[in-house]
C-alpha cells in the first residue's frame, strides 16, 4: 500500500480518522498528565587548604628537625585533589554508601575540568523522588568528599593539621522539578495509539468493502432471477387449448382423434 491509498481510505472513512485523532489526543494527555516527577538540585564543593595548612609555620630553632609538609601543598595541588575526588566519588561503593538513604535518587558529580583549565571545585547534582531527599544527599556528598579527601593525603604522609578540606561552595539550587521521560513517553504512547488505529481503519475498510459487494452480488443475482421468471415461454398455447407437459397426452385430444376415425369408418362402410 502507497501512502497515496492509505490517505485515500483516511479521507474515505474520514469519521473513523477523526475518532483516531480525538483518541491519539486523550492518550498522550493523559501519560502527560500522569507523568511523575523528580526534583533536581545541586550546588558547588570546592577543595581548598585548611586553615592551618595556609598559616605560615613560625622558623624552626636551630638543630631541630623540620615540620612535615604536604605534598599536595605545592602549586596545582588544590585542583589535583579535586580532580581525583570527583573521580573517586563517582565509583559504585562510595556512590552505594551515599544513595543508601534514598536507592531510588541519582547523584550526578562534575568534573573540575572545564576548557583545558583544572578548577578548584566541582559541580553536584542529586534526582530525587520527593523534594525533601536532596538536600540531605548534597550534604552527605560534601561529608563524603571530606571523606576521600583526607584518606588521599594521609596516603602520602601529610599531617593532620595541615589538609586540604573540601566545603560546599554555593548555595543549593533547586528543587527543580523535571519531567525527562514525559516527552519520550508521551510521543511512544501517540505513535503506537495512531499506528494502531490506522491499522484498524484499513481493516475495517476492508471489512466494509467485502460486505458492500457481497450485497452488490445478492441484489445482481436477485434482479437476475425475477428477469427470468417474467419472461414468457417459447411455446405459447393456442385460445382454448391447455398447454401440455412434452411426452403427454391431452386426453380429450385423443377421444376427438378417435371419434373422427370411427365416423370416417362408418361413412366408408356405408358407401359400399
Amino acid at each position: 500500500m502507497t501512502i497515496g491509498s492509505l490517505m485515500r481510505v483516511l479521507a474515505r472513512r474520514w469519521y473513523l480518522t477523526v475518532l483516531l485523532l480525538v483518541g491519539v489526543f486523550f492518550a498522550a494527555r493523559s501519560v502527560w498528565n500522569d507523568a511523575v516527577p523528580q526534583y533536581q538540585v545541586s550546588t558547588n564543593v570546592m577543595v581548598l587548604p585548611s586553615v592551618a595548612l595556609s598559616t605560615p609555620l613560625p622558623d624552626q630553632a636551630p638543630g631541630t628537625q623540620p615540620g612535615s609538609r604536604n605534598p599536595f601543598s605545592l602549586a596545582g595541588g588544590a585542583s589535583t585533589l579535586a580532580a581525583n575526588v570527583s573521580s573517586a566519588l563517582q565509583t559504585s561503593p562510595v556512590q552505594a554508601g551515599l544513595l543508601a538513604s534514598a536507592p531510588d535518587a541519582e547523584i550526578t558529580i562534575g568534573s573540575p575540568s572545564s576548557g583545558g583549565t583544572n578548577r578548584t571545585y566541582f559541580t553536584v547534582s542529586a534526582q530525587t523522588a520527593t523534594p525533601e531527599q536532596g538536600t540531605p544527599l548534597l550534604q552527605a556528598v560534601v561529608a563524603a568528599t571530606n571523606t576521600e579527601l583526607t584518606n588521599l593525603q594521609r596516603a602520602v604522609g601529610a599531617p593532620d593539621n595541615g589538609l586540604f578540606i573540601a566545603v560546599q561552595s554555593t548555595p543549593i539550587d533547586g528543587p527543580r522539578e523535571l519531567y525527562p521521560d514525559r516527552n519520550r513517553a508521551v510521543g511512544a504512547v501517540a505513535l503506537g495509539v495512531l499506528g494502531a488505529g490506522v491499522v484498524l481503519i484499513l481493516v475495517l475498510d476492508a471489512l466494509i468493502g467485502l460486505l458492500a459487494r457481497r450485497r452488490s452480488r445478492s441484489r445482481s443475482d436477485a434482479a437476475e432471477a425475477t428477469a427470468t421468471d417474467a419472461a414468457p415461454s417459447s411455446g405459447t398455447p393456442t385460445p382454448g387449448t391447455r398447454e401440455t407437459a412434452p411426452g403427454t397426452v391431452d386426453v380429450r385430444t385423443a377421444e376427438a382423434t378417435r371419434g373422427s376415425a370411427g365416423h370416417r369408418a362408418g361413412e366408408h362402410a356405408d358407401a359400399r
